[in-house]
């Protein structure tokens, strides 16, 4: 079977630009639409940039060569990693004392 590698390529390429896109829309789209607080913000900002440059790297076809861009994208990877679970975190408890004060104190 033959595989058309440079349409596959070019295809991958868009859907990481598009998720791109939507990485970067979310601080600025939804974000501020939500009740968070500023530190909850910025891991959520933090996270979603983080996702933007890692599918902007897979867009552009940096590769996993070992030296100065695989400690960078390693470094990267872990802030991305502690902003995702701040933001997840953050985010769900901020939720949580929201329902019990909506429930009278009751979780």
């Amino acid at each position: 079977m033959h595989h058309d590698s440079g349409a596959l390529t070019a295809l991958f390429s868009a859907a990481n630009i598009v998720i791109v896109a939507g990485y970067i829309a979310v601080p600025f789209l939804v974000l501020p639409y939500l009740p968070l607080t500023r530190l909850v913000t910025g891991c959520a900002a933090g996270f979603f940039a983080g996702c933007a440059g890692s599918h902007g790297w897979m867009a552009f076809g940096m590769t996993h060569q070992p030296g100065g861009w695989l400690t960078f994208w390693t470094i990267w990877h872990v802030v991305q990693a502690a902003c995702t679970w701040g933001f997840i975190l953050g985010f769900r408890h901020m939720l949580k004392e929201a329902q019990g004060r909506r429930h009278g104190g009751r979780r």
